[in-house]
């Protein structure tokens, strides 16, 4: 299996991750990387974990939950693909997780805290994701393992109200066009039909 990176977009449930499972060859041997790893008890995300899990039991994959340093996983591992689910939950992972230390450093709140991030703190939590990112693509272009990555496409609705909200489309807008930049190959889900873009 030669070496490539596919996306995949869509809006919620719109078949996107079953599309995505359906893609991988049942012969491969395939790494899921599952990006919404649980820090709090949370009974709505756990349901749609275990979602996820009850239709992967039929395939022989690895688990593997994880939202940092995946290029460096990736550039230490080896295997066949790897199915990324899904880039908008890493991108939430690892601005909370900096964010949630920015708040600390300055004694607030974290809603009252990303309220008061001024613009040059927005660009360094948002080059800090980009930078996770290109580690990814980075890994990928000197492997022969390929990647199918899902992620939400999240410009679609009307503009946020929550200046917190509106950071975070931002960055996922921006992200999602970077990895179709990089995509050899990308789809977008409605109501259940894949349709390519590239």
């Amino acid at each position: 299996m030669t070496n490539s990176l596919t996306l995949v977009t869509g809006g919620a449930k719109s078949g996107k991750s079953v599309f995505a499972e359906q893609s991988l060859q049942d012969d491969a041997r395939v790494c899921y990387i599952a990006t919404g790893v649980m820090t709090q008890p949370d009974p709505e995300m756990q349901l749609r974990i275990k979602t996820h899990q009850k239709r992967r039991e039929a395939k022989n994959w690895v688990t593997e939950e994880r939202f940092k340093q995946v290029g460096e996983f990736v550039a230490s591992s080896q295997y066949d693909a790897y199915l990324l689910d899904d880039a908008t939950m890493l991108n939430t992972n690892l601005f909370y997780d900096w964010a949630i230390e920015f708040a600390s450093s300055r004694h607030l709140e974290l809603d009252d805290a990303i309220d008061q991030m001024t613009s040059d703190e927005i660009a360094t939590v948002s080059h800090l994701i980009f930078e996770a990112w290109e580690s990814i693509i980075s890994a990928l272009q000197k492997t022969s393992q390929s990647m199918v990555i899902v992620t939400n496409e999240t410009g679609l609705g009307i503009v946020p109200a929550t200046k917190q909200t509106r950071i975070l489309r931002d960055i996922y807008g921006q992200v999602n066009q970077r990895l179709a930049q990089a995509a050899d190959h990308v789809y977008f889900v409605v109501s259940g039909l894949p349709q390519q873009l590239k």
